[in-house]
């Protein structure tokens, strides 16, 4: 049997200085509900990019970028009554001289 749940739009506004990570985290945590990044767009700057558990570590790149592309997903999860989130976020960045990053 398939079953489809309620679909519901936001938009989420980050202003200048804050994280964009911990703006979609703290949106997520306010309803146990799964959410989908779909769309982004702006500028941002001073990013820090996590890379996956393979390689670990972190890259931080200094200056304004145009977001290309971001999208993601956090999904609730509950164990022995602890709640927690998993997922995550892709990105794709555009420098002012064209460089692509994510």
């Amino acid at each position: 049997m398939l079953c489809w749940g309620k679909f519901y739009t936001h938009v989420i506004t980050v202003a200048t200085g804050e994280d964009v990570t911990m703006k979609i985290i703290s949106f997520s945590q306010q309803g146990p509900r799964a959410i989908c990044i779909l769309s982004a767009n702006g500028a941002i700057s001073n990013v820090t990019l996590y890379q996956p558990d393979s390689s670990g570590g972190t890259l931080t790149y200094k200056g304004r970028f145009e977001i290309l592309s971001l999208s993601g997903s956090f999904m609730p999860s509950k164990s022995g009554g602890t709640r927690s989130r998993s997922g995550g976020m892709s990105v794709s960045l555009a420098s002012p001289d064209g460089r692509v990053v994510g």
